[in-house]
């Protein structure tokens, strides 16, 4: 039955709003997650937010990008190198550095967890879980051999070697040489390699290491001392290999055994150095040497006044035989033997010294020479006495080293040899005083072991020297053609041997040089010897004993002018009147 109550009233319509919601919400889900696998997607084409790569942050750029920034910092990003203060720049490139982008790469995708599982990544994107930081290291390598060439060529350029000493003729001084500056390339190479591998602008930047070379204030430079030398004989004028004249130099520096050599190897006609190995052979025979005996006695006349008979009966004294002949013979065989066994390779004598008798005329067969000399016959030595400056210069050596060191002669005749003998040697050789060449060149007071000679166209001074600044040797020998006819040397060979002592004083002792020429006491000449007046007087650990006084000058009862020749003190000659 109808509801007839009802029919005036409208039918009502009810949406399902709590579906329309659902569907909304629904749909406006779906569109934010394509938006966030949208932004996801795009966002896994990017590195990891949290990626560093050879120490620098390139998380969330893309792989172009990321490669760019970093081979932009270690490639193109120079290094400043500093010389001193010089900026020299360096580009990666110029030493063969490169950087394993593709290996870096590589390593940062294994390192994320968006290249093993998409939707898991999705997932974390979606709740915003923090993502594990990520750190590659650095792969790049550069080659060694152009950075160490890159470095060899700035020291090319920048090096500064040391100015040598120099020297100044009018004073014969030397003045210290400069210092100078080297790079050290092998402290070099690691400094430039770590700031290559470094992105920090502040650490590309290197101090290159260098080293001093040379010593400030150092002048002992042989080779300065040689070009010294040098420069003083062509401002004498004398031609040091001419076809009149020829000098040789033999320069050694007892504690560093440094040399300079001019001609050194020349042989020479030995004059009376041939004396020091006659000394040298007789203290090697006789053990001891005893003071106060005719032996000793005759060694003073010898060395000190170069008396030609006395040294041929030390001759004598040491050989063997039955007659004074075969002694002498065999004595003249002993002192060219010993001289050679001790180093001195070119020097011998085959026929006694000059005395005017004829018993002593004669050549006796001697060791001689196995090489020759350098231009053997330029200085038309003796046939019979002959050396060479360095052959004295080794035998002088040899007694020093013995005398203050207890080896040179010593090593080589242990059982013949003491050093007590070596230090009368150096005694004996001391007492020699002539007041010309190599004691002119030194100051007063200096001592000079040394055994001069001089005679047809040679004139020689060999010589150890004890100065503040270092006791050396010093050899020299000048020949000069006779072209005078009168047999005898020149001043001006003489006063070159001078200038070459103090030339060669000031080289060791800059600090106290010996600024002008000395004047000898006698022009002319050497100054006389003076020997003692009874042998029983001779103290060979004193030689100056009974002898001489504080000043050098004669006692009143020694011989002033040697054995035979004793007269009384003319003051060096320069009292004697018309």
């Amino acid at each position: 039955m109808l509801d007839y109550g009802r029919l005036g009233e409208k039918q009502r319509v009810s949406l399902p709003f709590v579906e329309i919601l659902s569907a909304l919400l629904l749909f406006g889900a779906v569109v934010l997650g394509m938006m966030e696998l949208v932004r996801y997607s795009s966002q896994r084409d990017s590195l990891p937010t949290d990626l560093t790569v050879a120490g620098i942050a390139v998380g969330g750029l893309n792989e172009n990008d990321a490669r760019a920034r970093w081979e932009t910092i270690y490639v193109e990003q120079p290094i400043y190198l500093y010389y001193g203060s010089s900026p020299i720049v360096l580009y990666p490139e110029e030493v063969g550095f490169r950087v394993n982008s593709e290996a870096m790469l590589a390593e940062a995708r294994a390192q994320s967890s968006q290249e093993r599982n998409f939707w898991a990544g999705f997932w974390n994107f979606l709740e915003r879980r923090p993502v594990a930081a990520v750190s590659v290291p650095l792969d790049a390598e550069y080659d060694e051999g152009k950075l160490r060439a890159f470095l060899e060529e700035i020291a090319a350029r920048y090096d500064v070697p040391p100015s040598g000493s120099g020297f100044d003729l009018n004073t014969l001084t030397f003045h210290a040489g400069l210092v100078g500056t080297k790079l050290d390339v092998d402290a070099a190479i690691p400094l430039v390699a770590a700031a290559l591998f470094d992105p920090e602008p502040a650490h590309r930047r290197v101090i290159l290491p260098t080293v001093t070379v040379g010593n400030s204030g150092e002048t002992r430079d042989m080779a300065a001392l040689q070009e010294a030398i040098f420069a003083l004989m062509a401002d004498r004028g004398f031609d040091y290999n001419g076809p009149d004249t020829l000098a040789s130099v033999y320069i050694l520096d007892l504690s560093s055994g440094d040399e300079a050599k001019i001609l050194a190897d020349v042989p020479h006609s030995a004059r009376s150095v041939i004396k020091i190995p006659i000394m040298i052979n007789l203290f090697r025979e006789e053990l001891l040497v005893p003071s106060g005996t005719d032996i000793a006695y005759l060694l003073t006349e010898s060395i000190l006044c170069s008396n030609n008979s006395a040294s041929n009966y030390i001759i004598q004294y040491a050989g063997e035989g039955t007659d004074f002949e075969t002694q002498l013979r065999d004595g003249l065989r002993q002192v060219s033997c010993t001289a050679q066994e001790l180093g001195a390779t070119h020097t011998f004598i085959s026929a006694p010294l000059y005395v005017a008798d004829r018993a002593y005329q004669f050549e006796a067969a001697v060791c001689r020479p196995q090489t020759p000399g350098n231009m053997p016959n330029k200085t038309n030595p003796d046939p019979y006495a002959q050396t060479t400056a360095e052959d004295m210069g080794v035998l002088l050596t040899q007694i020093y080293d013995c005398a203050y060191h207890d080896s040179g002669l010593r090593a080589i005749y242990p059982d013949d040899i003491t050093q007590k003998e070596c230090q009368q040697m150096i005694n004996l050789l001391s007492g020699n005083h002539i007041d010309r060449l190599i004691e002119l060149g030194v100051p007063p007071g200096t001592q000079v072991a040394h055994k001069n000679g001089w005679g047809l166209e040679t004139t020689a001074d060999a010589g150890i020297v004890f100065s503040p600044g270092g006791d050396y040797v010093i050899v020299v020998f000048t020949w000069e053609r006779d072209t005078d006819g009168n047999g005898l040397p020149t001043l001006a060979s003489w006063e070159l041997i001078e200038e070459i002592s103090r030339l060669t004083w000031n080289y060791f002792n800059p600090d106290q040089p010996l600024l002008q020429r000395r004047e000898p006491i006698s022009y002319f000449g050497a100054i006389d010897c003076v020997t003692v007046s009874d042998p029983s007087l001779v103290n060979l650990d004193d030689i100056d004993e009974n002898r001489v006084d504080e000043n050098g000058e004669p006692l009143p009862d020694a011989c002033y002018g040697g054995a035979g020749h004793c007269r009384p003190f003319d003051n060096w000659g320069q009292d004697k009147t018309e």
